[in-house]
């Protein structure tokens, strides 16, 4: 019996040849070549291309969100962060109050520049700028006139002064910056009511329902970016994703062209809403 090996491209051909008396008999069987692991490159590739298809979706929802009802929503972590006033700034202005008093002029304009501005026009408590206008505006100038009348020991200078910084008082007391987060929610709310109401005081139409309801939802987003393992608003999200799925298929049954003209101003698609919804581990 004997045996060879000959190399070929890419296969090895063995052959054998066995002597059985007087005949031989002839096999040959190509082998495959030992190929090289490319495991490790395929799964960076594959790693690769899902995080490209995570981009191009997260770049396609914003682009689905950037409309103008959402825009128009004021953010309570940037609304706050614009106006808060660090520790540091505070304790200086209290020391320089303190330490030198008589440059007073001085110190009034540090801490003037340090207190919240809070003139974005935005307030809390459903007030309305043409209300907050009559205060600062038409109420000073009232109330300097009757200090003026009817007491003799004030100057029209000086109580139009008083009247000025009281009304400054009140607008900062209602300005949206200086409220809660609750309230910033109330405000978006009120924002959903103009925009998608039907008719003045309309809050039952199904476009502001679906409207609040997205406030709401916006809201929990955020929170739940923040806080990953708050499973029970986790819930809360979901029901209200539910809800607001249900509310817009009844809308498609009454009207087509308002459905989807809905769906344009919160930014939504089809697959939102008739698609299945199904529970987030955690929200991106």
């Amino acid at each position: 019996m004997f045996s060879s090996a000959i190399q070929k491209s890419g296969t090895v051909s063995v052959c054998w040849g066995a002597r059985l008396g007087a005949r031989a008999v002839h096999t040959t069987m190509a082998v495959p070549a030992r190929r090289r692991n490319n495991r490790k490159a395929e799964l960076e590739a594959q790693r690769a291309a899902e995080a490209e298809a995570a981009r191009r979706a997260q770049e396609q929802l914003r682009k689905l969100k950037d409309t103008e009802f959402l825009n128009s929503l004021v953010k309570a972590d940037r609304l706050f962060s614009s106006t808060q006033i660090s520790q540091q700034d505070a304790a200086i202005s209290s020391s320089m109050a303190f330490q030198d008093k008589t440059s007073a002029d001085g110190s009034r304009q540090f801490e003037a520049g340090l207190k919240r501005q809070a003139d974005s026009g935005r307030y809390s408590c459903s007030i309305k700028p043409d209300e907050v206008r009559m205060i600062t505006q038409v109420a000073p100038k009232a109330l300097a006139g009757s200090d003026a009348g009817f007491n003799l020991h004030v100057l029209p200078e000086k109580a139009a002064k008083d009247a000025e910084e009281q009304a400054d008082i009140v607008r900062r007391i209602v300005a949206l910056e200086n409220a809660n987060a609750k309230a910033v929610v109330q405000y978006n709310v009120g924002r959903a009511l103009e925009t998608f109401g039907r008719s003045e005081g309309d809050s039952g139409s199904a476009e502001v329902q679906a409207a609040v309801w997205t406030v709401r939802i916006n809201n929990l987003e955020d929170h739940l970016r923040i806080n990953r393992k708050d499973h029970q608003n986790r819930r809360a999200y979901t029901k209200l994703l539910h809800r607001r799925a249900k509310m817009l298929k009844y809308l498609k049954r009454e009207s087509l062209e308002r459905y989807y003209l809905c769906l344009k101003q919160l930014g939504l698609t089809k697959e939102m809403v008739e698609g299945e919804i199904v529970p987030p581990k955690r929200v991106e």
